[in-house]
């Protein structure tokens, strides 16, 4: 039978593919290492690993139980996680990818309700477009993401918060600022846009594509227009931005909206995380605040 110290030793080899340096790392004799993979091989009746020069390479049941044990040390963490949240009071760090937009309008509101409802919990906030951020979730170096709902590739849960629109906007002193602007008029002008991979932007050429125009013309590449109001006024660059965000303060003061009603796409804001992933308590209480804005 399988034990956990057993399982442990056969992770740590498969992971670097070599005995000696697993063996250090584990603290322990490299003769006492290969002992306990033999042990584990024949309480599986199955090879695990077979040699390939000085190294190892896993067998294909090596790689399955290597994989199984991924998961099964993740479920462990998941579970000590909680364990130590429930413990101190539902303490916790939770990692939340953002968009530039719900930075503005949405968040701040969340991050006030956290501090008067569960002043425990802390958020590690990384600010980037829907590409960078679906990365990171992908990799389960985000536990959600609050900002547009947008198609993925993957399974996920997604919960509408708030509703949001993307629309054209310039400087006060722009030539397009004192009226209505057709699509060929914003053609002929240069834009601040984010990367082909961001859905919104790819909404946007797709509207000029249809319309049989020329697709903006990128005059800067940013990862973050709700964060530089500063930039699109002073460069005399269009760009396509949340409405909300034009609400606020800072961008009101310095950007008008420029009429065209092609070029206004309306989105849903929420939360998304992976299908399977695992919520602990913490993760779950910014959930439930965050969706509870929606309902105010």
């Amino acid at each position: 039978m399988m034990n956990n110290r057993e399982l442990g030793y056969f992770m740590e080899a498969a992971r670097i593919m070599n005995l000696g340096l697993a063996s250090q790392n584990l603290n322990i004799t490299q003769p006492a290492l290969s002992k306990s993979i033999a042990r584990l091989e024949k309480d599986l009746n199955i090879k695990l690993f077979k040699r390939s020069g000085r190294g190892l390479v896993l067998t294909e049941a090596g790689s399955i139980l290597y994989q199984r044990g991924l998961m099964l040390q993740s479920s462990w963490h998941d579970v000590a996680k909680t364990m130590a949240e429930l413990s101190n009071g539902r303490r916790g760090v939770v990692r939340v990818g953002s968009a530039g937009s719900a930075t503005q309008f949405l968040l701040p509101e969340v991050c006030k309700r956290l501090q008067q409802e569960a002043p425990n919990v802390k958020l590690e906030i990384q600010i980037g477009m829907n590409d960078v951020l679906f990365s990171l979730l992908d990799k389960h170096e985000l536990d959600i993401i609050i900002g547009p709902l947008v198609g993925y590739n993957k399974p996920v849960v997604q919960l509408p918060v708030t509703t949001d629109r993307v629309v054209v906007a310039a400087s006060r002193s722009h030539p397009l600022a004192d009226g209505p602007a057709s699509l060929r008029d914003l053609s002929r002008y240069g834009w601040i846009l984010p990367a082909k991979t961001v859905s919104m932007r790819q909404w946007l050429e797709r509207i000029f594509y249809e319309n049989h125009c020329a697709a903006p013309e990128v005059k800067i590449e940013i990862s973050s227009l709700a964060a530089v109001p500063g930039l699109i006024a002073s460069s005399g660059l269009l760009s396509f931005i949340s409405e909300n965000s034009l609400a606020e303060k800072e961008f009101a003061s310095l950007l008008t909206r420029i009429d065209n009603n092609q070029l206004v796409m309306a989105r849903r804001v929420g939360i998304t995380y992976l299908q399977d992933a695992f919520l602990s308590p913490a993760t779950q209480q910014v959930i439930d605040i965050t969706c509870a804005y929606g309902q105010h």
